[in-house]
């Protein structure tokens, strides 16, 4: 029996039909003999089910509602600061402060890019009070007049938990 199993995996092999002969050198773990060969499982002619590719996704299943400009000047966005970077988190800090949150590290920022007179900067907001929306995001438009950075505009989204619904809202 043993050595009808074998001639069957090498036929198989040969034809192309059951991949490679099983390495005699193996052993079973523990014993110098070689691992016995188990006979593959018949093939029913059951295939399993392959599900459904996902739709491509569209602009309202990205999860991000679109930039919404904010109105100038208000606090916390008018501050001033010696660098972009500081500006930045400045207006963190201030953030931070009307949401009575002692660590303003919680909040974080991000420079998109920056030259030697402008820059953007991110500030992130997490939501945990509502179930649609994960976090708030504010871009800033940073200008240096003279040796004083300012922000110069605000616009804000929001990042969905379920995605955005056609009136660009978080389901």
């Amino acid at each position: 029996m043993k050595s009808i199993r074998w001639l069957t995996v090498a036929a198989l092999a040969a034809c192309g039909g059951g991949g490679s002969a099983p390495d005699r050198s193996a052993a079973a773990p523990g014993t110098d003999t070689p691992a016995p060969v188990l006979p593959a499982a018949p093939d029913t002619g059951a295939r399993a089910a392959v599900p459904p590719s996902p739709p491509a996704p569209t602009p309202r299943d990205t999860g991000v509602t679109p930039w919404v400009a904010l109105e100038l000047p208000s606090e916390p966005w008018s501050q001033t600061a010696g660098s972009a970077e500081a500006l930045l988190l400045r207006v963190r800090d201030v953030v931070a402060a009307q949401l009575e949150e002692p660590d303003a590290g919680v909040l974080p920022t991000r420079m998109e890019s920056q030259s030697a007179d402008s820059a953007v900067g991110v500030l992130v907001e997490p939501v945990t009070g509502d179930d649609s929306v994960r976090e708030t995001e504010f871009r800033l438009r940073l200008r240096r007049e003279g040796g004083t950075w300012r922000v110069v505009g605000v616009e804000r989204r929001s990042r969905c938990r379920r995605g955005v619904a056609a009136e660009g809202l978080c389901l």
